[in-house]
């Protein structure tokens, strides 16, 4: 099917991208070894959907559109769309939201076939106020868990300090059962669609094999492709110690955990990264490389646009054809 196939090659470049990102963040404090924290990264990912549900799954798959009623063409040409966006800025190695390029890609190629009604603006709402909600929580509560960690580790002795950094085990677990949970659950959800549309009754289920095929897509990138990005990216934002990367990791895991309970799409590597910053931003605020933050935002809120456009062209092809 080619909905499965799209949607898996989608979750390839997502192990490129987010996978890549993801394991930067989790060596980059140099307490985790980088083949530890490839392994953690990937079995904790694929327990998520079974520990926390499959909510973000059907936040996508029935909260942006009826594809049950809408057909299969409609949501071939978003997802497709959504890949070549993706794709493009993967090749150009410019920082992309890929909840961003899906959500606005569903838009566009709506809007152009099937006109303004047909789109559940509640659901396009919750995704928006996830995203940005999740941006700024990342970057106050990675702000608020450094400074607690620093005034709380300011009488400790190094062997103690050693020990506390281990935690950094935890949240990177955290990190990944909330990816597992989230980020994933996009394809699952695009692929739950596509079995919905074909189903008799049109109701939406999740089926196990998708979560399988989806995040071992992720594996399969992460560990082809994300290796190379993990060693270029980890210190791009600013110089990350042990208690650094402590922080931001237990605020970014748990941002993305309560936007998970919540069927919120988000995007980890965002979040991540806000929390990078907020956490640069009490440590050393001029050690922050703040060019490279407005690079990353920059090309943030070009996904959308582009992502609109890509979906209004797959749209329209669709039509035509």
């Amino acid at each position: 099917m080619a909905i499965v196939a799209c949607a898996l090659a989608f979750n390839v470049v997502a192990g490129f991208n987010d996978g890549g990102n993801l394991l930067a963040a989790a060596s980059a404090g140099r307490i985790i070894p980088l083949p530890v924290a490839l392994v953690m990264i990937v079995g904790f990912a694929f327990a998520g959907p079974f520990v926390f549900g499959t909510a973000v799954a059907e936040t996508l798959g029935t909260g942006i559109a009826d594809y049950s009623t809408l057909g299969m063409p409609l949501l071939l040409a978003a997802v497709v769309a959504s890949l070549a966006v993706v794709l493009l800025a993967y090749l150009m190695r410019v920082p992309t939201s890929m909840s961003v390029a899906l959500v606005s890609a569903m838009v566009g190629s709506l809007l152009v076939t099937r006109g303004p009604d047909v789109v559940q603006w509640g659901g396009v709402s919750k995704v928006v106020i996830s995203l940005f909600g999740s941006a700024f929580a990342g970057f106050a509560i990675g702000a608020a868990a450094f400074a607690a960690l620093r005034f709380l580790l300011r009488p400790a002795t190094r062997q103690t300090g050693e020990r506390i950094m281990r935690l950094q085990y935890a949240t990177v677990a955290v990190q990944a059962l909330g990816y597992g949970a989230n980020d994933a659950e996009k394809m699952i959800g695009m692929m739950a669609a596509a079995g919905t549309a074909h189903a008799a009754g049109g109701v939406f289920a999740v089926p196990v094999w998708a979560i399988i095929a989806a995040l071992s897509a992720f594996a399969a990138g992460l560990a082809f492709g994300g290796m190379r990005v993990a060693k270029t990216v980890g210190n791009k934002l600013f110089a990350i110690r042990p208690i650094h990367a402590l922080a931001y990791q237990a605020a970014a895991g748990g941002t993305v955990f309560a936007a998970s309970m919540l069927g919120g799409p988000l995007s980890t590597t965002e979040t991540t990264a806000s929390a990078i910053v907020g956490v640069g931003a009490v440590a050393r605020t001029r050690r922050v490389h703040w060019l490279v933050v407005g690079r990353i935002v920059a090309a943030w809120l070009i996904t959308a646009p582009a992502g609109l456009a890509a979906g209004a062209i797959a749209g329209l092809l669709v039509r035509w054809i």
